[in-house]
């Protein structure tokens, strides 16, 4: 028969993304110079309740003095708080109402907001055990009640004692204050949750450290909208890939590792025992030996046009996704394109070359304008077509050859045969990827194309 378990969660960057008397202080505080004074203040007098080193109603008096907030703020902010509930929580909603009656919230907030939060996930407003404000006739918060226990020091672990709940007790919070209910004897485990905020002095107590909801509900054997926990999916990102991916993978909750640069064969396959996602670009080679390191491996993300680097093949025996960014850097290509057209068209480089001997060459001859002249184009696709565009409207008169058909932008021209653009174009751009078909594709005559 299994043991009857009770659930207490903390509010604060827990149940919400975020801290709430911060967040009054963004809504109460209109000059902004002051406002961030204020908050940062705030914020330093909560961390140092957080972490156990500034007596509870020391930290909430000190705080609320601050604040010089009304009731028609206390509106304002459970209008906001309801769009910060923690993501993990809204995936779950399952799991809040097959639990309602063993879900307890326990703060060292106020009901007044927190009551109406948590109710958004159907938590019962008596199963929410918080600190009060008081009020005076003109609706401005004016301190607390100083008879709750959740104002003293220990108020948590005091609190839920008196409950006499029966069977296991789990605590899920960031803070020293949760952990202090498993220290006083009375939860079971206590479950550091990280994923809106960690705090070493608190990570180093846990039983177990959940960056999600979904974990603590994986590791109890818990329902769950998830079958795996994104945060044990790691993500191996190389390269240099931009800062803006690694934040989306991290904001949904996957595990991510970001390491400079490639890496080489015997280097790579050491770090991909345990990668299920790997991000690279073009100079991580993703042999037959790096991917047969890598048994947890589902899918490879090439930030760059081409996949010649992936062994494609021994990815599709595994089963293993490839998938690459085909329009990344169109642009930038065209426009190196266009620019070595011009500085090849105009024999900038010998003169500047020259220039730099203390030479300085005036002379016109083999200097031409782009305009009026046949550029000849190889492959066109992404990049193909649309230095077709920019090409006709420099004045070039724009051919091109594909193995497949393609439909012709502006005023370009279709050739039948590679042979026939040849022999039309007075410049030739190449554009094709490493497929085996492609080798050899400008060979000498004597080679066969």
């Amino acid at each position: 028969m299994s043991t009857h378990k009770h659930f207490i969660i903390d509010f604060d960057s827990t149940f919400t993304k975020v801290e709430a008397l911060d967040e009054l202080c963004n809504i109460c505080i209109p000059d902004p110079e002051q406002r961030q004074k204020t908050l940062a203040e705030i914020q330093r007098i909560t961390d140092l309740g957080m972490e156990g080193e500034l007596p509870l109603v020391d930290s909430l008096e000190q705080r609320l003095a601050l604040l010089h907030a009304n009731q028609t703020h206390i509106h304002s902010l459970i209008s906001h708080l309801k769009g910060q509930i923690s993501e993990s929580f809204k995936l779950n909603k399952a799991f809040f109402e097959t639990f309602k009656d063993d879900i307890y919230i326990i703060s060292n907030g106020f009901k007044e907001f927190i009551v109406p939060i948590v109710a958004e996930l159907g938590v019962k407003p008596e199963n929410v055990f918080a600190n009060s404000f008081v009020f005076d006739e003109a609706g401005n918060i004016t301190g607390f009640d100083r008879n709750n226990v959740l104002t003293q020091n220990k108020g948590k672990a005091k609190q839920i004692k008196s409950l006499n709940l029966p069977g296991e007790v789990y605590v899920i919070g960031d803070g020293y204050t949760d952990w202090e209910i498993k220290e006083a004897g009375i939860a079971d485990k206590f479950y550091a949750f990280t994923e809106n905020v960690s705090r070493d002095s608190v990570v180093g107590k846990a039983d177990h450290v959940t960056p999600s909801l979904d974990e603590f509900l994986y590791v109890n054997k818990l329902p769950s909208a998830l079958s795996y926990p994104k945060n044990r999916i790691k993500v191996l990102v190389l390269e240099g890939i931009h800062e803006q991916a690694i934040t989306m993978f991290r904001q949904e909750g996957y595990n991510v590792e970001v390491m400079a640069g490639a890496l080489e064969e015997d280097e790579l396959c050491a770090q991909l025992h345990d990668v299920s996602i790997l991000c690279i670009r073009s100079k991580t080679q993703l042999t037959a030996k790096a991917i047969a390191a890598a048994p947890r491996l589902l899918a490879v993300g090439a930030f760059c046009i081409g996949t010649n680097q992936i062994d494609l093949p021994a990815c599709t025996e595994r089963g293993i996704i490839v998938f690459n960014a085909p329009y990344s850097n169109t642009r930038s290509v065209v426009e190196m394109a266009i620019g070595e057209i011009i500085l090849l068209s105009r024999g900038i480089v010998e003169k500047s070359n020259r220039m730099h001997q203390g030479e300085w060459d005036k002379s016109a001859k083999g200097s031409n304008e782009i305009r009026g002249k046949k550029l000849g184009i190889i492959g066109y696709g992404n990049i193909g077509s649309q230095l077709s565009v920019l090409a006709e409207g420099l004045g070039m008169e724009v051919y091109f050859y594909d193995v497949v058909d393609k439909l012709a932008l502006g005023n370009a021209k279709v050739c039948a045969t590679l042979d026939e653009l040849l022999g039309l174009a007075d410049i030739v751009t190449l554009h094709v990827d490493g497929r085996p078909d492609n080798k050899n594709i400008m060979a000498p005559p004597n080679l066969t194309r």
